[in-house]
């Protein structure tokens, strides 16, 4: 179903205002990883790039057309019914110095002959300069259906961090970009966030629940908790409670007796 367009104010509009004083703190807030790096560009500075398109206050996504409009879905993808969020990474090197170059090989490698996948996986990929990129089409403009490696459990948007963070932690501009994305994503689809938050459904089928299987993971979950794998690596899985407390942290901060209307969910119904 497509969004209706309402010009009064949501909930989403209003997250860069809490998320621009609660990020100055994510070096600071204990987790490892989160500790500013010089080589790359201030938050301020990624705000600026012309070709990414205000979806929030405070967050900017690079749409399809940046990266791939040479390279259109190779098959239908339908709506999906989001209950949940699921953080990967590409298992890729760390030091690429073009995340655009990385998402169209990505393209090629999932929709070729190793996956036949109609478009990439992921909904939206994060580079390490903390640039944000669509990935799979119409992510955007509402809850398209993924696909995953071991197997698509469903009832998620998934989010890459490019890199492999078996070892080390993504980049404190990536992070920061992850914080900014999942938050967003959480009041589109009304997710509750709460660290202890848990969401259950029936297994569409992986190579770890058997299509049919009760499922019950944390609303902000790691692609390991639904598949047989080690996506996002040791590192990145360590630093999911530190992402859930702070994405909620900064959910609560905001005044909800306000003037901001709850986000929609685009026509999917609550369950």
């Amino acid at each position: 179903m497509a969004a209706v367009c309402n010009p009064q104010r949501t909930r989403r509009d209003f997250v860069a205002g809490a998320l621009g004083a609660a990020a100055v703190g994510l070096a600071g807030c204990g987790g490892p990883g989160l500790v500013a790096d010089a080589k790359l560009p201030p938050a301020d500075a990624l705000m600026r790039q012309t070709s990414a398109i205000q979806v929030a206050r405070g967050l900017r996504i690079h749409p399809r057309n940046d990266w791939g409009a040479d390279l259109p879905p190779k098959g239908a993808m339908g709506a999906e019914d989001v209950r949940f969020l699921l953080v990967h990474h590409t298992a890729s090197a760390n030091n690429a110095p073009d995340p655009r170059a990385v998402v169209r090989q990505t393209y090629a490698y999932q929709t070729g002959p190793a996956k036949l996948w109609p478009d990439i996986c992921y909904h939206f990929m994060i580079g390490a300069d903390g640039s944000i990129w669509e990935a799979r089409a119409g992510s955007l403009a509402g809850p398209v259906i993924a696909d995953a490696t071991g197997g698509n459990q469903g009832f998620a948007q998934l989010v890459c961090l490019i890199g492999n963070f078996v070892g080390e932690a993504p980049t404190a501009a990536a992070q920061e970009s992850l914080m900014r994305l999942l938050i967003f994503l959480a009041d589109r689809y009304e997710i509750n966030t709460d660290p202890n938050a848990t969401v259950s459904f029936i297994s569409r089928g992986s190579n770890r629940y058997r299509a049919g299987a009760p499922i019950t993971t944390s609303t902000i979950s790691g692609h390991r908790d639904c598949s047989a794998t080690a996506c996002p690596g040791d590192v990145g899985y360590s630093l999911l409670p530190t992402w859930r407390s702070r994405v909620n942290a900064t959910r609560l901060v905001r005044d909800e007796t306000g003037p901001y209307r709850s986000a929609s969910r685009l026509g999917v119904h609550l369950t």
